[in-house]
């Protein structure tokens, strides 16, 4: 005989779901694999070489937090797609 989990009391409705095991393994596997991501995100970030340079450096800036290219680089790339 396998154990069974028992299910929500109709009383306890107004809580909101019982959360089962599944439910629980399924949370923490994700939550987990997102702390995961973050450490491995934070010792690439930490590993970086701060004397790193990029020639597209030269042709991009930070604008409200993302990195676009100037206008004088988008302009290059259509001439030289014209040809």
């Amino acid at each position: 005989i396998t154990h069974k989990e028992r299910s929500q009391p109709t009383k306890r409705a107004h809580l909101g779901i019982l959360e089962k095991k599944k439910d629980y393994k399924k949370r923490s596997q994700d939550y987990h694999r997102k702390q995961d991501v973050l450490t491995n995100l934070r010792r690439k970030a930490s590993n970086r070489n701060p004397d790193e340079f990029y020639f597209g450096m030269n042709n991009s800036e930070v604008h409200q937090g993302r990195h676009r290219k100037l206008e004088q680089a988008k302009m290059k790339e259509k001439m030289d797609e014209i040809g």
